[in-house]
């Protein structure tokens, strides 16, 4: 027999308590707690089941647009109920960083269509493109199940327009992503024969996709946001050694993020892993700047933890960083090294993968070498860096005085 509601809470509790949080946040997730135990004890419930965490969350997201909760209390309610679901369910809990949306809550229903649909994605696309498509169809599904659409069957061409007007004004620069996640979904479930809805014609792109050249730093900017890192601090020593790893070897963030201390070689100087967008195998060279950069972190910087990566947070509990934490290092540097930024400018954590890969193709090193050390999976994919190095495209230039001019306003 599973624990009762509020012994599931206690022991919730015990497992936030013990990774080291701040007294605030265990009496904020007491709170929480409390009102999931409130919420079975008024249904008469004295155990907890995934549909009772699922009619709790509808009813947190009720509450939530009637505006008596926020939207952090809603994330926190929330996170509550599914970790002690878990607790009820595996009998231990792992405390995660991660933040559930309530806003995408499936049916169980939906939940299988989109199973269904991720490993179908994952036989032709990387595990990136899945998560990508994944993410995408979890916001259709979520809208399906809102308005009353449980069955793919019963899904129109109108409810597919609904859905694009609804999330057109949240996705002014994405939106591609979303008609390609919408085509690939109805390709499959035509296949399966789930649902004999056609949408090429409706999401059609009126015009061709407007390709932006995102820049890459300057020498200049590169070395001032470098220089005004303070290397005093833990948080700086730790912004140091992950700005340097980007340079140098023209890493993504997440894989950065994800870096284990067992992935690095310090005898041969190599850095060994799995890209995470791509799960494709990927050995680079580590610099001795860079080294010595993040064995400074290691050993005077970083907490004392038992986390497996190498870079984590400085507060408890010490765990993996979050997904915005490039966002938030560039902010936070960009500012101090004193270079203008506003949203869109492509100056991102990004950035500077586009500037390793733009020194690459200026150092002589021709497209395939380019494509190896950045781990694309095909070459096309390290064009945009070429078209980034100006003085190579200048040598590219036709002369034109051997060309006749035709027309005199030309002269």
């Amino acid at each position: 027999m599973g624990l009762m509601v509020s012994e599931l809470a206690d022991a919730v509790l015990g497992v936030v308590a013990s990774v080291g949080l701040s007294a605030d946040t265990v009496a904020r997730y007491r709170k929480c707690c409390g009102v999931v135990v409130k919420f079975c004890e008024q249904r008469g419930l004295d155990a907890l089941s995934a549909r009772v965490v699922d009619e709790f969350v509808a009813c947190q997201q009720e509450r939530a647009r009637r505006g008596e909760i926020g939207p952090n209390r809603r994330k926190a309610l929330v996170k509550s109920a599914r970790m002690m679901l878990e607790l009820q369910a595996t009998g231990a809990v792992v405390w995660r960083m991660m933040s559930p949306d309530p806003d995408l809550t499936l049916s169980e229903s939906s939940r299988a269509v989109l199973k269904q649909f991720a490993a179908a994605a994952g036989l032709e696309l990387a595990p990136g493109s899945v998560r990508l498509l994944a993410s995408e169809i979890r916001h259709f599904l979520a809208y399906l199940d809102r308005i009353g659409r449980g069955a793919p069957g019963t899904v129109t061409a109108d409810d597919v327009r609904g859905f694009m007007v609804e999330m057109a004004p949240k996705r002014p620069a994405g939106i591609g992503n979303l008609v390609w996640s919408l085509k690939r979904f109805f390709a499959f479930l035509n296949a399966a024969g789930l649902s004999d809805v056609r949408i090429d014609g409706l999401l059609a792109y009126a015009a061709p996709r407007r390709v932006r050249a995102l820049p890459c730093f300057t020498r200049e900017e590169t070395g001032r946001l470098i220089e005004r890192i303070e290397t005093e601090t833990p948080c700086g020593k730790r912004d140091y050694a992950m700005v340097l790893l980007a340079v140098s070897t023209g890493l993504r963030c997440c894989d950065i993020v994800a870096l284990r201390l067992d992935e690095i070689d310090w005898r041969r100087d190599e850095i060994r892993l799995v890209q995470a967008k791509t799960s494709r195998p990927l050995v680079l060279p580590l610099s001795a700047l860079a080294g010595n950069a993040v064995a400074e972190w290691i050993l005077h910087g970083r907490p004392d933890c038992d986390a497996p990566e190498v870079f984590v947070r400085l507060q408890a509990p010490f765990v993996k960083l979050g997904n915005s934490t490039g966002s938030t290092l560039m902010r936070r540097r960009l500012t101090r090294a004193g270079i203008e930024h506003v949203a869109h400018d492509g100056k991102s954590f990004h950035a500077l993968r586009r500037t390793a890969g733009t020194r690459l193709i200026e150092s002589g090193a021709g497209l395939p070498l380019a494509a190896q050390i950045l781990g694309h999976a095909r070459i096309n994919s390290s064009r945009p860096y070429f078209a980034l190095a100006s003085e190579q495209l200048r040598q590219c230039c036709l002369p034109l005085q051997d060309l006749a001019c035709t027309k005199e306003g030309l002269r």
